[in-house]
């Protein structure tokens, strides 16, 4: 059941710093933690490096995330931009939803049909992303992660796995 476990919703954007000045001023959301990770993805055609600058805020029990793309394969990411290079405003991406067991999230993957856009690993986390676009405009993440793992997430003390 593809939208239990929902815990995130991912937005592109030109400028990241920006992005999170403004969410701050419009919206009260404050405290992100800003990484620049340099990502091997793994594709159906291939691995590819990517290189963005990913911020992550929890807004009460949902994980807002902000993608800037800066090179490498980050093709999925450029269609959702605004036009405007200097517009900072973040754009939706994906949703995120969380899985505690890794070989029943790959059979869920398997039994929702979607195509594979690509998938990451880093030590203690596994993302797969789907291309939902079809059926919801919109591409879908799956996360695995260890305990210790969703803990340097920053997962809310007390927020229940839906």
């Amino acid at each position: 059941m593809y939208l239990a476990g929902h815990y995130q919703n991912a937005y592109v954007t030109h400028d990241i710093d920006r992005a999170i000045e403004d969410l701050g001023e419009r919206f009260g959301l404050r405290d992100f933690t800003v990484l620049k990770p340099e990502m091997v993805f793994h594709t159906p055609d291939g691995d590819k490096p990517a290189s963005v600058r990913a911020g992550f805020a929890w807004a009460g029990g949902l994980q807002i995330e902000l993608i800037q793309p800066l090179g490498g394969f980050v093709d999925h990411y450029l269609p959702y931009l605004p036009q405007d290079p200097q517009d900072p405003t973040p754009r939706f991406h994906h949703t995120a939803v969380r899985r505690d067991d890794r070989d029943a999230m790959r059979a869920e993957i398997a039994q929702l049909g979607l195509p594979l856009a690509f998938e990451g690993e880093v030590p203690g986390l596994l993302y797969i992303y789907l291309d939902g676009r079809q059926s919801l405009g919109h591409y879908c993440e799956y996360v695995w992660a260890s305990p210790e793992g969703w803990d340097l997430m920053g997962w809310p003390q007390g927020r229940p796995i839906l």
